[in-house]
């Protein structure tokens, strides 16, 4: 779905409105800041009282040492004030930005968990993790070096141009002239290089995305021998990126040189007219000087502002894109009708005409029908792309019919909240999942505050103690996805343990023993009908003899149910159960 894309300035807005308490502290920053430049720019204006006192002397004889030592004082003093409030605008600058990075990363790390599983499924998990990693790390970089030293540069400019104005109106017109060229220079070059910053750092999200499912899948993509085709996507990926830097630091590029040069001409232009009038006594030797002084002093800002642009329009960029993820539609919060207590589960399911598309315009189920009595073990079979596992998608919620009912114990599932059905259920998946933390940690996951003794009898409950026991420090173990010296099926029977101890009272098992060898697989299965018992239990099956014992077996093509019954009724039956059957016997 297409989205009007935020200006920057509703972007700022956005941000200033995130920062929450850190706004006083910016504020501060603004007036500490702004009193420091204003001294800076005070002090050619001493400077010049100084000159015209010497010169004076010099007509006269009368040296006045004690003014002069007054306004060298003075002076000093301004200095001191002007550069040293530097560091508190810093030191406060890092809290806001901090404080506001902070609030994105929590943010990002509430989005992910809110966001519907579409939304997942359909956006490349290296792009995601782009925006909520390196895109603010970008912001935050930005936020801390480039905010501070543009306000800085912003009240220095607006002080120098009162001053001058002030000190001689006529020369301040050539600077003013000069802030109106220089704006409009900057102005269509930040045109350009907006849109090549935010190619940047969507260039960046892509050759991400494509590094994070190489890692994921190294050992895939070296099996089937497809190095060399992924090293071409990723030399593309990164040719890509390269042009999108080169092209936002080429454009961006031209923004000093042109300052530098309208600033050159200024100055000349200072000296000259600046000249004449002393020469015809309309300014003082010191008010020249003066204005000398603030030539000097404002091409200062003006090229610190087009230097910072870059890093600016880059750190926007960044920020677009953090909001473009977190304005992403959430599922919705609903008011459940009815409030489910999980300990009087029965564990009836029932589907009632269900339709379904994941798509709106491509219809997946038309007319899905059946009943799972409590208790009873139905297991659910099919080609790929049949729609086993959409099925299990509806019964979670994890997307919402077209049409149709889903009913729990009776009840429509669309009129109780998504967290009180999720309980319900028990899943053990295909793909296991082992997060950093202990082994008790990762099988206890499933019940949060569960106790020594009940995390070691689910270990028990499938077996998995046994192996347990010889890991280095037991169930206190460290073990990790990525770091582990457990085999996959040892992972597998962690995840089934970690079902267990949830006690759920119905459980969801997607071919949950395809990890394990044949002997792991038996010691599971056994555990596995233990656990079944009273329990209404779906099992989507690959291997077909896993399922022989189920009570009812549904069979589907396309989406829809084809053939329901035992595994002896399909059999006899002679379709296309027994069809699939037979290929597989074979």
């Amino acid at each position: 779905m297409s989205k009007k894309k935020a200006s920057y300035t509703a972007l700022l807005k956005r941000i200033v409105s995130d920062m929450g308490n850190g706004k006083s502290l910016l504020l501060i920053s603004v007036i500490v800041i702004t009193a420091a430049k204003v001294c800076l720019s005070i002090a050619p204006c001493i400077s010049g009282k100084i000159t015209d006192s010497l010169a004076a002397s010099v007509n006269t004889g009368n040296f006045n040492v004690k003014f002069i030592a007054v306004q060298c004082l003075i002076l000093v003093g301004l200095y001191l004030i002007g550069n040293g409030a530097d560091g508190v605008v810093n030191r406060n600058m890092v809290h806001v930005s901090q404080g506001l990075i902070q609030k994105l990363r929590d943010e990002s790390h509430r989005k992910i968990n809110r966001l519907s599983l579409n939304y997942l499924d359909t956006h490349p998990k290296g792009d995601i993790l782009s925006r909520v990693t390196n895109d603010v790390v970008t912001f935050a970089n930005s936020m801390e070096s480039t905010a501070a030293t543009m306000i800085g540069q912003f009240a220095l400019l607006a002080s120098l141009i009162v001053m001058m104005v002030i000190t001689n109106a006529e020369l301040t017109l050539i600077y003013i002239a000069m802030l109106v060229i220089s704006f409009l220079v900057t102005s269509l070059i930040s045109k350009k290089t907006k849109v090549q910053f935010k190619e940047q750092q969507r260039a960046m999200g892509d050759l991400n995305a494509h590094v994070s499912d190489v890692y994921a899948n190294h050992s895939i993509l070296k099996s089937y021998c497809c190095e060399a085709e992924k090293k071409k996507e990723f030399n593309e990926l990164n040719e890509e990126f390269r042009k999108t830097f080169v092209k936002s630091r080429f454009y961006s590029g031209f923004i000093i040189p042109s300052t530098v040069v309208i600033k050159n001409i200024a100055y000349i232009a200072l000296c000259v007219i600046g000249g004449i009038l002393l020469l015809r006594q309309k300014m003082t030797l010191g008010d020249f000087q003066a204005f000398i002084f603030f030539g000097n002093m404002i091409g200062t800002p003006l090229t610190t502002l087009a230097s910072s642009m870059n890093n600016i329009q880059n750190g926007l960029a960044a920020a677009e894109r953090i909001y473009d993820f977190l304005n992403e539609p959430e599922e919705a919060e609903e008011e459940a009708e009815y409030k489910i207590d999980l300990d009087s589960v029965k564990g009836e399911v029932r589907f009632e005409d269900v339709k379904f598309g994941y798509v709106p315009e491509k219809t997946l189920m038309t007319d899905v029908s059946f009943t799972a009595k409590p208790g009873m073990c139905l297991a659910v079979v099919g080609p790929s792309g049949a729609g086993k596992t959409t099925l299990i998608n509806l019964l979670m919620r994890f997307y919402d019919i077209n049409g149709g009912r889903i009913c729990l114990d009776g009840v429509d599932t669309s009129k109780i909240s998504k967290e009180d059905l999720r309980r319900a259920f028990g899943m053990v998946l295909q793909e296991t999942w082992i997060f950093d933390g202990t082994v008790a940690e990762n099988i206890g996951y499933g019940k949060p505050g569960a106790g020594r003794d009940e995390i070691i009898a689910a270990a028990k409950a499938v077996q998995c103690d046994s192996f347990i026991e010889k890991l280095p420090d037991g169930y206190d173990t460290h073990i990790s996805e990525e770091n582990s010296a457990l085999s996959a099926g040892e992972k597998q029977l962690l995840a089934i343990a970690r079902t267990v101890i949830a006690d759920p009272k119905i459980l969801i098992l997607d071919e949950a023993t395809s990890q394990v060898d044949t002997k792991t697989e038996l010691l599971i299965t056994q555990a596995m009908e233990k656990m079944m018992e009273g329990r209404t239990s779906f099992m989507i099956a690959h291997r077909l003899f896993t399922i022989k014992n189920a009570d009812a077996i549904i069979f589907m093509v396309d989406g829809d149910i084809k053939e329901v019954g035992t595994h002896e009724e399909l059999l006899a039956k002679g379709g296309l159960y027994a069809s699939m059957y037979s290929s597989a016997s074979d």
